[in-house]
């Protein structure tokens, strides 16, 4: 029996090195200002969604956070409409059932 082993490539013939972190200066990319955290049921992510009206992010989302069709959205413990624009200085969007909130039947 024989083993064909290859050989480590030498270093010379990676990718050029990626630096992670940076200095404390270093600008933040414009995205991750958007980032807000968006939950539904147990589902939870943060997802590039400031800016956007409720039904743009919910159609978006959907199928990534497993949004119900009849859960209804909340920002900051108030139930807003579906033509609500998500602010800059929002930083959770919460899809409930209209059960899980207080006094909906």
């Amino acid at each position: 029996m024989t083993l064909n082993l290859r050989r480590p490539r030498p270093s010379t013939e990676f990718q050029p090195s990626i630096q992670f972190g940076g200095a404390a200066s270093d600008a933040q990319p414009e995205t991750e200002s958007r980032n807000v955290l968006v939950t539904s049921g147990i589902h939870s992510g943060r997802f590039p969604i400031s800016g956007l009206q409720i039904r743009d992010a919910r159609s978006v989302l959907a199928p990534l956070v497993n949004i119900d069709d009849n859960a209804v959205a909340v920002i900051n413990g108030r139930v807003v409409e579906e033509d609500e624009i998500i602010a800059e200085n929002v930083t959770m969007v919460a899809f409930v059932k209209p059960s899980a909130i207080k006094g909906a039947t």
